[in-house]
C-alpha cells in the first residue's frame, strides 16, 4: 500500500512538473503570463504594419460615417476622435513599456525586451481596433 501511494505521488508530481514545463514552453520560457519575451526589429515592424492596416480601415470608415451623419449639437467627428485616441495610445504604449522594462535598463537584452513589450502593446491595440470595427459595423 505504501509503495503504491509513493508511486502515485511520484507520478502526480512528475505530471505537474511536465505541465508547468509545457506551459512555460508555450509562453516562450516566461515565468508569468504577463511577461513578454524579446523581439526583433522585424517583429515590431510586422506588428506595426498590421496595426496600420486596421487603423487605416478604421479612419476610412470614420470619414465615411462623418460624411453620412447629420451634425447636431454635441456632434463630434469620429475621425478626429480616433486620431486623438491613437495619439494618446502611443503615449501610453511608450510609458507602459518604459515602466515594464525599467528593471532591465542596462542589461544585455534590454533593447530586445523593449521591442517585445512594443509588439505586445501593438498587438493588443490591433485587437482592440478590430473589436471596435466589428461593434461599429453591427450598428
Amino acid at each position: 500500500m505504501r509503495k503504491t501511494f509513493s508511486t502515485l505521488l511520484a507520478v502526480a508530481l512528475l505530471g505537474g512538473a511536465i505541465t508547468v514545463a509545457s506551459a512555460q514552453e508555450r509562453r516562450g520560457g516566461r515565468d508569468r503570463d504577463d511577461e513578454f519575451g524579446p523581439a526583433t526589429v522585424q517583429d515590431v515592424a510586422n506588428a506595426d504594419r498590421r496595426l496600420n492596416q486596421i487603423y487605416q480601415r478604421r479612419i476610412a470608415d470614420a470619414r465615411a460615417d462623418d460624411r453620412n451623419d447629420r451634425r447636431f449639437r454635441g456632434w463630434y467627428s469620429q475621425e478626429a476622435s480616433l486620431r486623438e485616441s491613437e495619439r494618446a495610445w502611443i503615449t501610453l504604449r511608450d510609458a507602459e513599456c518604459r515602466y515594464l522594462t525599467q528593471q532591465d535598463v542596462g542589461s544585455r537584452g534590454y533593447d530586445a525586451l523593449v521591442r517585445g513589450c512594443l509588439v505586445e502593446q501593438i498587438t493588443d491595440r490591433t485587437n482592440e481596433l478590430r473589436q471596435a470595427e466589428q461593434v461599429l459595423a453591427a450598428r
